[in-house]
C-alpha cells in the first residue's frame, strides 16, 4: 500500500503581503471610481497575482 503525503507548498510571505496590498488598493480604487466591471476586476486581480509571482526579491 502506498501512502500519500500532501504536497507541501512554501509561501513567500513578502510576496503574499505585497499581493494582498496591491489587490486591496485595486479594490478600493474601483469602489471609488466604479470604472471596472466584476470581470475586469477579476482579470486585474489575476494579473496582480501573476506579476507578483514572477518577481524576484
Amino acid at each position: 500500500m502506498i501512502s500519500k503525503k500532501p504536497t507541501e507548498i512554501e509561501i513567500d510571505q513578502k510576496k503574499l503581503n505585497q499581493m494582498k496590498l496591491n489587490i486591496l488598493r485595486a479594490e478600493q480604487n474601483n469602489l471609488k471610481t466604479r470604472e471596472k466591471t466584476n470581470e475586469e476586476m477579476i482579470e486585474t486581480i489575476r494579473k496582480i497575482i501573476e506579476d507578483e509571482v514572477r518577481k524576484n526579491y
